[in-house]
């Protein structure tokens, strides 16, 4: 019995000082992430619950939050937003998926394919801005030459200054730009599935699409998933692109809730619902995330 209880005490004792030692190396960074988390975003809530925070402070309660919540245009911004998004995190996803296909497909020229998939990313954007603002320039524009030269159109367009054209026109930009962050992911997936399965799935006669749909697609849905959670919360805080292009205008058709959250805090100095707007967009992101992982329960995909 000596013997089993002092096997057991050395036992407990390494265990005790394993977790002592995973511990102390634990403690700076959870004194880290607690510093540039929580520090800020408790800082925003407080902030979000005064009338004049970086003046004299008075504390309005949730009065902030009903004020932005009922203002008129909240839903309108809320959809912009939630628009800009969708629309930018699935056209990502359908030209990386296209190009990651090809590529994979190809053996001559792969490298060079791959060098133009990633060069939009490397660029700033500013500079990607820049570049599409001249391309879809009225005056001198490449777009507006070739389309007028087809007879497409009879006069020029200002595709930025134009209701109907101005968000379609950012979401290009930003497709073109952050297409390539799916298109990497996904080619890594698929270059990771074994030849055997295509080999034995030609053997029994399998075309292209039940290729695609029964080995393919399911080896890809982690990486669709993780692409769809990931750059959705991207685009739904995206600023610089679209504030570079349009401000938000034209009559606010491109005004994004981060582009709002910037004109009341900035431009119009009402700090306090500037900030109960970025946590109402943080908690609205968190909704979404949860349900991201009780739902479609991405773990089982990377698992299985």
């Amino acid at each position: 019995m000596g013997v089993v209880e002092n096997t057991r005490s050395r036992l407990s004792g390494g265990i005790d000082r394993d977790r002592l030692v995973v511990l102390v190396l634990l403690a700076p960074l959870v004194v880290f992430f607690g510093v540039l988390w929580f520090v800020p975003l408790g800082y925003s809530v407080w902030s979000s619950l005064l009338n004049n925070p970086l003046g004299v402070p008075e504390f309005v309660g949730l009065s902030n939050y009903v004020a932005v919540l009922t203002s008129s245009d909240f839903l309108f911004f809320l959809w912009n937003s939630t628009l800009f998004a969708i629309s930018t995190t699935l056209l990502c996803l359908l030209v990386g998926l296209f190009f990651a296909l090809v590529v994979n497909r190809v053996i001559a020229g792969g490298g060079v394919l791959r060098t133009l998939m990633v060069f939009p990313y490397l660029l700033p954007t500013v500079v990607v801005v820049f570049l599409w603002q001249f391309l879809l320039d009225q005056n001198l524009g490449l777009v507006n030459r070739v389309l007028l030269d087809l007879g497409l159109i009879s006069a020029p367009i200002a595709f930025f200054g134009n209701v109907s054209l101005a968000m379609p026109s950012i979401v290009t930009a930003s497709v073109w730009k952050w297409g390539s962050f799916a298109f990497f992911i996904i080619l890594a997936n698929l270059q990771a599935i074994p030849d055997e399965y295509f080999e034995r799935a030609k053997v029994q006669g399998a075309s292209q699409w039940q290729q695609f749909r029964d080995i393919t697609f399911p080896h890809l849905r982690g990486a669709i998933l993780l692409i769809l959670l990931v750059r959705g919360i991207w685009m739904f805080n995206k600023f610089d692109v679209i504030w570079l292009t349009t401000r938000g205008g034209p009559a606010g058709v491109t005004t994004t809730l981060p582009i709002r959250v910037y004109d009341l805090s900035i431009r119009l100095g009402q700090f306090g619902q500037g900030t109960a707007l970025a946590v109402i967009m943080f908690l609205l992101l968190s909704v979404v995330g949860v349900v991201y992982f009780t739902v479609l329960n991405p773990e089982e995909e990377v698992t299985s």
